[in-house]
């Protein structure tokens, strides 16, 4: 009897061995190469956070309006300054916006998954 629950016991425990070590198909991970800069270590990306922020053409709130951008756009970081108020400015192709305007990320990845949240609210 004794060596019987030690059968039944042992064939349990092995069972449930097999079954937790199934092997599942694999996985391919597959990444947007569209960006090549998306994963590189020196490059920011920054996503809108406002509804409507406008481009400047220098680090400065008196500066002449070179372009606009909307909430959830993505755009490469090319640059960054800190003006006499100690307020962050970045340049980025279209011009220059401040940090209160834009949040930093440091790949495209994360950026895009941001941007996708904020574009479904």
């Amino acid at each position: 009897m004794k060596n019987k629950l030690i059968l039944a016991v042992l064939v349990l425990i092995l069972s449930f061995l097999f079954v937790s070590c199934e092997k599942k198909g694999t996985e391919t991970i597959v990444f947007d190469k569209t960006h090549p800069l998306a994963l590189a270590p020196d490059v920011e990306w920054a996503v809108v956070i406002e509804p409507y922020a406008v481009f400047k053409e220098s680090d400065e709130w008196g500066a002449a309006t070179t372009g606009h951008c909307r909430k959830g756009e993505i755009l490469q970081v090319k640059g960054k300054s800190v003006d006499a108020a100690r307020e962050t400015w970045y340049f980025f192709e279209g011009g220059w916006l401040p940090q209160n305007c834009v949040s930093i990320f440091s790949n495209r990845y994360k950026a895009q998954t941001v941007s996708n949240n904020l574009t479904n609210e």
